[in-house]
């Protein structure tokens, strides 16, 4: 074999075991793509060019009481642009213009970004929120190439500023507030999940969109909450705002045998659908999240407390002292002289010093006992977020002048829903009741979930002492300091309150939080009822002058709401789009005399009256044809004015 023949076998082998070798490392490695590695691949170029996308759940609708609507949501879209993938920059922007209503600046403006981002190779810009279906449905008979739409829902709360602080909202960001809060787990559902297919350059393609798991919708949350008692108590507080001249007032009325909530409201208000425009405090609910002290609103438990733990009878006879007492080494005022008074008459004329020598019949850790059995210092478990649970001190922190003051409701904090729910034990034979909002959850598929407390209330006092207490109160409204919170046509019991305010120094001298807290009818108490007036304006600032006045108010127009109270008489209110928005502006002829109310229906008559601080007595049901006295007329004494409804046609 010659050199030149080995040579050239040397370099066929050296070939030919480089083919051998390029071909086990291909065959290699398409055993390892096609059969080792296939599903992993198979994922990885499925992950390029599907994406996955969340399909947001319908949101459940909000109900009051009765089935009528408070919060629902409403479908709208993003305008989601392509920029790499739309053909005329200039056409697009035109067309999307002239639908959304832009001027022309907007349109050179769009024109622009498209062309810069398709530059850069952006491949998702957003245009547009919340554009309306009916805008939608018109754009896509365009046709219009690189532009498709993401559905959204955005939260309505069509009755507006009604029971705003209870429902809630939702702003831009996703944060949430009161019911929408509370209550998110059953309104919010379940997203669903569906993959869109992308072009080898990453562009969406926009018929590829498969569905691979549908949404479940929320479930609709119904309340206790009656719209129409609710708006009883909002235009009555508006009233009482403009009365009073308070920097705000909190109300809330339960049924006091369920703890059922039937209205919670805080003037001023705001609307959830420009929760943006309203100040933070304006958006507070008050009614569960601010403190005050009870003042004498609180003798209802101070007295019940030492009747029940058998240390008085309500027999007894205790001086009220006359001018200052002393205790310690503070000077309480008592700001009437009585000499001797019974249980009820101390309750009466909410005499401190009779009180007083009421709580010294009891020793502290037995009154702090009955205190927290009351509910104090926790929360009442009402399920609305932001609840505060009070200040009760325990009673080694006491001193020698506590006893006294928590017997006349100070060195205490509450909420004025802890407040009623203690007092409702009186009107209830002496159970705790937990007070909530929500009745129950109904889901899509028929399903319904009760969401109210179960297990039985705690009793805390006796039912005769209940019933002894309950009496004493009923007195309070004939012949004591709550005059002013008498109902026609029904008996009321309750207690009125006032407190000085706590500022930086102690106690303000010329800061009040007055109170009344009350319930009727008297036989069979059916609605429990509080109204907190913080910081009234003017001489007249005491409970039984500006808190009873307004409970008086609201429960006139439940008992002509309350059919089974008062038969063959009852208001309706339709609690949608207020019908004073377009007479927003009635005013008094002249200074004195009676406005023109006619043509105004129920809601409108009601909030101008509330407004111009006149007292309506209503007749029938639709708009105001006929009043007396006539528009021009002076306005009487009693501010009173009589109107016939009847319904047009």
């Amino acid at each position: 074999m010659t050199d030149l023949s080995r040579v050239f076998r040397n370099r066929s082998n050296l070939f030919i075991g480089f083919m051998v070798l390029w071909l086990g490392g291909i065959i290699f490695r398409l055993v390892d793509l096609q059969i080792v590695r296939h599903e992993e691949i198979k994922s990885e170029v499925a992950d390029r060019n599907h994406k996955k996308r969340t399909i947001e759940a319908p949101r459940g609708e909000i109900l009051d009481a009765n089935g009528r609507t408070l919060a629902i949501s409403r479908k709208e879209a993003d305008i989601i642009l392509d920029p790499s993938a739309v053909e005329e920059p200039a056409h697009t922007a035109k067309i999307l213009a002239a639908e959304l209503k832009k001027p022309a600046r907007w349109r050179r403006k769009l024109t622009a970004a498209i062309q810069k981002k398709a530059e850069a190779g952006k491949l998702y810009y957003k245009v547009a929120g919340r554009v309306s279906q009916a805008s939608c449905r018109r754009l896509r008979e365009h046709k219009i190439r690189g532009v498709w739409f993401e559905n959204t829902q955005h939260r309505v709360y069509p009755n507006r500023w009604t029971a705003s602080h209870v429902v809630g909202f939702i702003n831009r960001a996703g944060n949430k507030e009161g019911i929408e809060r509370s209550y998110d787990d059953y309104l919010k559902g379940k997203p669903g999940e569906r993959e869109s297919m992308r072009d080898g350059k990453g562009r969406y393609i926009g018929l590829g969109d498969t569905v691979t798991k549908q949404p479940r919708p929320g479930a609709d949350v119904q309340l206790t909450l009656d719209a129409n008692i609710q708006f009883f108590v909002e235009d009555s507080l508006r009233w009482g705002i403009t009365k009073t001249g308070a920097s705000n007032i909190s109300a809330v009325v339960m049924d006091p045998r369920t703890g059922a909530i039937l209205a919670m409201a805080n003037m001023p208000d705001f609307n959830p659908n420009n929760y943006g425009e309203a100040k933070e405090y304006e958006r507070k609910n008050r009614a569960v999240t601010d403190l005050y002290d009870p003042g004498s609103a609180f003798k209802i438990i101070t007295v019940a407390s030492a009747l029940d733990s058998g240390r008085i009878s309500i027999d007894d006879f205790f001086h009220s002292k006359e001018g200052a007492i002393r205790v310690a080494d503070k000077r309480i005022r008592n700001f009437k002289p009585f000499g001797y008074l019974s249980v009820p008459r101390i309750l009466w004329h909410s005499s401190n010093g009779g009180v007083i020598a009421v709580a010294n019949k009891m020793d502290n850790t037995t009154f702090h006992r009955y205190i927290a059995r009351f509910g104090f210092g926790k929360k009442t478990g009402s399920g609305l977020p932001a609840e505060s649970k009070g200040i009760l001190r325990p009673v080694k922190q006491w001193t020698g002048v506590s006893q006294a003051f928590l017997a006349m409701g100070h060195e205490i904090s509450v909420t004025p829903l802890q407040m009623l729910r203690a007092a409702s034990a009186v009107a209830n034979g002496g159970k705790l009741v937990t007070p909530y909002i929500a009745e129950r959850a109904m889901y899509s598929d028929g399903r319904e979930e009760d969401l109210r407390p179960q297990g039985e209330p705690e009793q805390v006092i006796r039912p005769e002492t209940a019933l002894q207490v309950k009496a004493a109160l009923e007195g309070v409204v004939t012949e004591g300091t709550a005059k002013g919170a008498a109902i026609p046509g029904v008996r009321v019991f309750g207690k009125t309150g006032t407190a000085q305010r706590g500022d930086h120094r102690g106690y303000s001298k010329d800061k009040y939080n007055s109170s009344f807290v009350g319930f009727f009818p008297f036989e069979e108490p059916r609605y429990g009822m509080i109204v907190v007036v913080h910081d009234p304006k003017g001489s007249a600032y005491h409970g039984g002058d500006v808190a009873a006045p307004i409970f008086s108010e609201i429960g006139r127009k439940i008992l002509q709401y309350d059919h089974e109270i008062m038969p063959g008489r009852q208001w309706v209110v339709t609690p949608r789009h207020p019908d004073w928005d377009a007479r927003r502006d009635v005013r008094p002829a002249a200074e004195g005399r009676m406005p023109d109310l006619k043509g105004l229906g129920l809601r409108n008559l009601l909030y101008q009256a509330g407004r111009l601080d006149i007292k309506v007595s209503i007749i029938g049901s639709g708009k105001v044809y006929r009043q007396s006295p006539e528009p021009g007329a002076p306005i009487p004494r009693n501010r009173r004015c009589e109107v016939v409804l009847r319904k047009e046609g």
